[in-house]
């Protein structure tokens, strides 16, 4: 089978295999060190800019051991969204382009391209659990039970119950691949904060080294998938698209988890839930938000916009595309 694919008039290397060429060289497995947080080291485990319970009232006056805990238990949450997402969601539709027997038939570069990414998902859970190990060892009240799921995998099970059953496949493919185009740089840009530990930083620098490599490749594995979709399966992915993505971008996770925070710190259910809200009102996904503007320049460049389906799911939430 030829590969032709391009986005925009880029020639293709994200499905070539100039992509295995590049992994063999840039690859974090291949390049980085082990990972471990040198606790005596000072800093936050969370940019404490990017925890907006700190903004309830009641805070304001929060010593340095409670907000750093919370910090802590921050990034607890966030290793263990990466551990979901990467286990769960991307790796399984990487198999599934290997293995399944698809409607959209797969050459046998992109299935070598989607190995490399299994396994630098597979070593980024491997640093994450191992750093989750670490900070358990250090802080021994942490705990993954009460974690809520993340909005991306609740998003990806909604959408789910509302397709056929055939088509299950190839939407985790494309939604994946939006996930993977969404963000990279504002994830670097995230822990930029000069307050954040070293150890966090070096940890979420290495891990963009593979993300910044994985975008090119599920950029352009969303245009080859999409233009290779048979008409039914585009009409009934293709009508959700706009909700996927509302509902991935929420921050309902989030809340749910700053929530349960307060309510191990202050015995008032009622008055945290209002503080929450009150904290999140006005909070919007929009086609303004700049981690939106990333999804749709992504559907537009990988021609998902040109479709009546796609175009009239935004419309029908109220977005001007």
């Amino acid at each position: 089978m030829t590969l032709e694919t391009s986005v925009g008039n880029t020639q293709s290397f994200g499905l070539s295999s100039k992509y295995v060429e590049k992994w063999e060289k840039r690859s974090s497995i291949r390049t980085r060190p082990e990972k471990k947080i040198d606790f005596e080291l000072d800093g936050f485990f969370f940019p404490e800019d990017k925890q907006p319970v700190l903004l309830d009232g009641r805070l304001k006056d929060i010593s340095i051991e409670n907000k750093s805990e919370l910090l802590i238990r921050s990034l607890f949450k966030y290793l263990n969204d990466i551990v979901t997402l990467e286990i769960k969601l991307i790796n399984s539709a990487c198999n599934k382009i290997i293995y399944n027997d698809l409607p959209v038939a797969y050459p046998e570069q992109i299935k070598m391209n989607a190995y490399t990414v299994i396994i630098d998902e597979y070593y980024h859970v491997y640093v994450a659990r191992d750093l989750i190990n670490q900070l358990k060892a250090r802080y021994p009240y942490l705990t993954e039970d009460a974690l809520p799921d993340s909005d991306s995998f609740c998003a990806v099970n909604e959408i789910m119950k509302r397709l056929d059953a055939e088509h299950h496949d190839l939407f985790e493919i494309i939604a994946v691949c939006i996930f993977e185009t969404t963000l990279v740089k504002e994830l670097v840009e995230f822990f930029k904060s000069e307050s954040v530990h070293p150890s966090i930083k070096n940890y979420v620098n290495d891990h963009m080294n593979d993300e910044s490599r994985h975008y090119i490749y599920f950029l352009e594995l969303l245009q080859y998938t999409w233009d290779r979709l048979p008409d039914k399966a585009r009409r009934d992915i293709g009508s959700n698209i706009a909700d996927f993505v509302k509902m991935y971008l929420n921050i309902e996770s989030e809340k749910e988890f700053n929530l349960n925070y307060l309510d191990s710190i202050i015995a008032d259910h009622e008055e945290n839930k209002q503080t929450v809200n009150a904290i999140y009102k006005g909070f919007e996904v929009t086609p303004d938000v700049p981690i939106v503007k990333n999804v749709i320049s992504a559907l537009k460049r990988t021609g998902l916009l040109d479709d009546e389906n796609v175009k009239s799911g935004f419309t029908n939430i109220g977005w001007i595309i």
